[in-house]
């Protein structure tokens, strides 16, 4: 979805060996970088010393600091993430960076837009699904995705 904004450049901090495998295999064009390496990275590949744009979508103990941290001076920095504990600004560290938080979930009020981007071809979710379960066996599925097993991003159920 990032890619239809056509950014200049888009980066993903990803721990998961599995998943930047994944990347690299269906988005060549994306840079990678792991979180130990995330700030560094962004830094030396961003133009005004850190990201203009943030999405924070994994919700980790330290993904939030390391979201605001990678952005540069007055970047948006958007929270999709849900987290287990609070999260704190910790507003002198912040000094001087003149951030826009945006928050928030899922939006389920572009569905429709985003199901005609998938028909149109200019948005291709193919290589996200990894698993596909009959609506029988949903519980099956959803043991899946929540276990994180068998190398599973995303489970299509169809109905028999």
């Amino acid at each position: 979805s990032v890619m239809l904004k056509q950014p200049k450049r888009i980066i993903v901090c990803e721990q998961s060996e599995e998943r930047r495998n994944f990347i690299r295999a269906h988005y060549p064009e994306v840079l990678i970088t792991t979180p130990k390496e995330c700030d560094k990275f962004v830094k030396s590949n961003s133009d005004h010393g850190g990201a203009d744009r943030v999405l924070e979508v994994a919700g980790g103990k330290d993904t939030f600091q390391l979201a605001w941290q990678c952005a540069r001076p007055n970047a948006i920095v958007t929270i999709v993430a849900l987290y287990d504990e609070a999260q704190t600004l910790p507003l002198p560290d912040m000094y001087g960076k003149n951030l826009t938080f945006k928050t928030g979930g899922v939006d389920g009020c572009d569905c429709e837009e985003v199901l005609q981007l998938i028909e149109q071809g200019k948005i291709d979710t193919t290589p996200l699904i990894t698993h596909r379960f009959p609506l029988s066996r949903i519980e099956e599925a959803y043991q899946l995705f929540e276990n994180r097993e068998d190398g599973v991003i995303k489970v299509a159920i169809y109905n028999e």
